[in-house]
């Protein structure tokens, strides 16, 4: 045998080593799959992504995989049936030992499925939740192996911060408000209907809580916006990704072009509740933190792959102030210094572009 012929056997064996010790660790591993209802163009899942690699960092003998459906670039029912068919077969491929399902679409098309197993003796998978607006009995009942983290945004401190958007506008001149009004305006989605109960059920006083409105088109939230502005002395808003440009057709894109067109055309302050509200041209908003969706709900999946029984559900306890200074500027509002400090603080002060 030649030297070359040595070396190149070395090489030979060597490699197949490698290739049987990589297939070992993944075989020892354990296999968490984490399926969102959205894509990464949405900068929501983006930041829960962020969220769960820095726990994930210095994490060794788990083996993750994401998988998106896309749900808030494509309403249509076929997309909807096709994106559930692959999540399906990835869930099947995959054999997770947790299942990781952000937002409510993904618990309603993925979830209901697999938690429970398949009544013929193969046991149900682990399935763990974030950044879910509705009630997780309604997609899980009182299941003991499903766990994780809701999405409830802090409506009390929406509301203490509207109050004071309307304190500041009397300190510029503008007369008082004696019986102010408050009213939301969303899109249809899944996530905006499960959370609208949620808005509703804390003490508005001294606002009047109005009927929230749900819009389809972009002429509904138009025509929805300037009502607003006769009806109430502030607008709310979260999501309108999922506006469509006439009834059936597609959605709105880019979808900042709602809250623009608002922001420009609203006769009262409007109050962004979502993670892209300010970014998108809201003067002031107050969100949820993806991040800590995204830390909690890998930090369960992983205790769950330790033996630890699930912790149930758990409410949200972060929030991130953000906000648009051209907006602010052009309605000649000052926010209390605390929370421009905490929105420069957190890299969501937004100068130009907004």
């Amino acid at each position: 045998m030649t030297r070359n012929t040595l070396r190149i056997a070395l090489m030979l064996v060597f490699m197949a080593l490698f290739l049987a010790l990589i297939y070992v660790e993944k075989t020892r591993a354990k296999h968490v799959l984490i399926i969102h209802s959205y894509n990464t163009d949405y900068s929501w899942v983006e930041a829960i992504n962020e969220g769960i690699e820095r726990v994930l960092e210095d994490q060794r003998g788990v083996f993750t995989r994401y998988h998106y459906l896309d749900l808030k670039n494509h309403g249509g029912e076929d997309f909807r049936r096709t994106a559930t068919q692959l999540a399906i077969r990835v869930v099947e491929e995959t054999q997770p030992d947790v299942l990781v399902l952000f937002d409510d679409a993904a618990q309603v098309l993925v979830g209901q499925r697999f938690y429970e197993g398949d009544g013929e003796g193969t046991p149900g998978i682990k399935v763990v939740y974030g950044g879910v607006n509705g009630d997780p009995a309604s997609y899980y009942g009182d299941s003991n192996s499903v766990s994780g983290i809701l999405e409830r945004k802090p409506m009390a401190v929406i509301r203490d911060i509207a109050l004071t958007i309307l304190h500041e506008q009397v300190a510029q001149g503008e007369a008082p408000i004696t019986d102010p009004k408050i009213v939301f305006i969303g899109d249809t989605s899944d996530s905006i209907t499960a959370d609208l109960p949620h808005y509703s059920s804390i003490d508005w006083a001294p606002f009047e809580w109005l009927e929230p409105v749900q819009v389809g088109t972009f002429d509904d939230w138009k025509e929805a916006v300037q009502r607003g502005g006769e009806e109430a002395d502030v607008i709310l808003v979260t999501n309108y990704q999922q506006i469509r440009e006439t009834p059936g057709g597609p959605f709105i894109r880019p979808a900042s072009q709602a809250m623009k067109w608002a922001d420009a055309n609203a006769t009262v302050p409007i109050v962004g509740m979502g993670w892209t509200n300010s970014e998108d041209g809201a003067m002031l908003s107050v969100s949820v933190s993806p991040y800590e969706q995204g830390e909690v709900a890998i930090r369960e999946a992983l205790a769950v792959l330790e033996g630890a029984e699930p912790m149930g559900a758990i409410t949200s306890k972060q929030f991130l102030v953000h906000i648009c200074h051209p907006a602010l500027a052009r309605r000649g509002v000052t926010v209390p210094f605390i929370h421009e400090a905490f929105a420069r603080a957190t890299g969501n002060y937004y100068t130009e572009g907004c």
